[in-house]
């Protein structure tokens, strides 16, 4: 029985001992598959930018960041990040202002860029600089109401830097509308803003610059009390009723090109009354609050001053998917024309304008 059961165990140990020598033969191969196990289950970073030929056709924008706690499982998951929309499947790459307004990674895409209007406009209710996604080294600028019209660098300057926290920071404004141009070409934005119904009442033009997924630049055109045809119920009375909004909401294609060209001839027109400006009927001009009315008849066409404006300062912002664009320039003061116009053919319908000038300081074009 005893030598029974010696043969038995050295029997096993024979196995045991072939089983570990297959098992230990290619250490290379098992070190492999549990690496690649670690890396199906660790969570990519936030650093990682996901593109493909597919999703940039699909969504015309750069490639989208994906967030720490998303994870890729397919290439067709990958093909497809790039339209990931603010829903539950990502929710993880949301975060929330003190409002609760949804603030995404910003890319150049429409959703994107009116995400970082909606972060702004969020701040600046809260008074809150940092309810918003900010740049390294981002940059804020408000008019200079005392500024003289000068190059620097070969671009007109017309308004100041100021700190995050200072000037208008220290006001918590509450809008009562709002009226986005989003420009998916030059990755920024510029919106049209009514304070009317708190105090002190505002109307501004803001352009936002992103960069990077954040804010690195925002512009403002701040025109109050005692500026040029100033009256914020007036404005937002023109701007938010149904008929305008409506107009202005429509889509319209119009090509860049054709659209910059139809803003830029209506200042071309102040000083030569010959160049060929797209004037159409009916066609509402409102400054500041000022009207020209909104008949059937109505026109922009009347009040044009004489004087030659410079087009080296202007620069513009288009949105070609509705066709809107808006000048900014120097212009007694910081200034902002913006545009709706209508295809086919081009002509103006709706325009609004800033300018930062004291009333008081006007003089009439000699």
């Amino acid at each position: 029985m005893r030598t029974y059961l010696h043969k038995m165990l050295v029997f096993f140990a024979i196995l045991a001992s072939i089983f570990l020598f297959f098992a230990c033969s290619n250490p290379e191969q098992e070190q492999g598959v549990s690496s690649s196990s670690s890396e199906a289950n660790e969570p990519i970073s936030s650093s990682v930018i996901v593109s493909s030929s597919s999703a940039v056709a699909s969504s015309s924008s750069v490639p989208t960041a994906v967030s720490s706690s998303s994870e890729i499982s397919s290439s067709t998951s990958v093909e497809s990040s790039s339209s990931i929309e603010a829903s539950s499947s990502s929710s993880a790459r949301l975060s929330s202002s003190s409002s609760g307004v949804p603030i995404v990674p910003f890319s150049c895409d429409r959703a994107s860029l009116e995400s970082a209007v909606n972060s702004y406009l969020a701040a600046l209710e809260a008074g809150d600089y940092t309810k918003m996604p900010l740049a390294t080294g981002a940059k804020y600028y408000e008019n200079d109401n005392t500024a003289k019209q000068k190059y620097s660098g070969g671009k007109m300057t017309y308004d100041k830097e100021v700190a995050f926290g200072e000037g208008l920071w220290k006001t918590k404004i509450k809008p009562d509308f709002h009226r986005n141009l989003l420009d998916v070409q030059e990755c920024a934005t510029f919106t049209e803003i009514i304070v009317a119904n708190t105090s002190p009442q505002y109307v501004l033009g803001a352009r936002l610059d992103v960069a990077g997924d954040k804010i690195s630049k925002i512009t403002l055109v701040v025109t109050k009390d005692g500026d040029w045809g100033f009256n914020a119920k007036s404005y937002l009375s023109a701007s938010s009723s149904k008929r305008e909004d409506t107009v202005w909401a429509a889509p319209g294609y119009i090509p860049r090109e054709e659209l910059r060209a139809a803003a830029y001839a209506y200042f071309a027109y102040f000083g030569d009354k010959t160049v060929e400006v797209p004037w159409g009927i009916p066609c509402t001009r409102v400054e500041g609050g000022m009207s020209t009315g909104d008949g059937p008849n109505s026109t922009c066409n009347i009040g044009v001053p004489d004087v030659k404006v410079d087009a080296a300062g202007i620069t513009y912002l288009a949105d070609i998917d509705y066709g809107m664009v808006v000048l900014l320039l120097y212009f007694g003061g910081a200034d902002s024309h913006m545009f709706k116009i209508l295809p086919s053919p081009t002509r103006y319908r709706y325009i609004h304008t800033l300018t930062a000038m004291k009333q008081s300081d006007y003089q009439a074009p000699k």
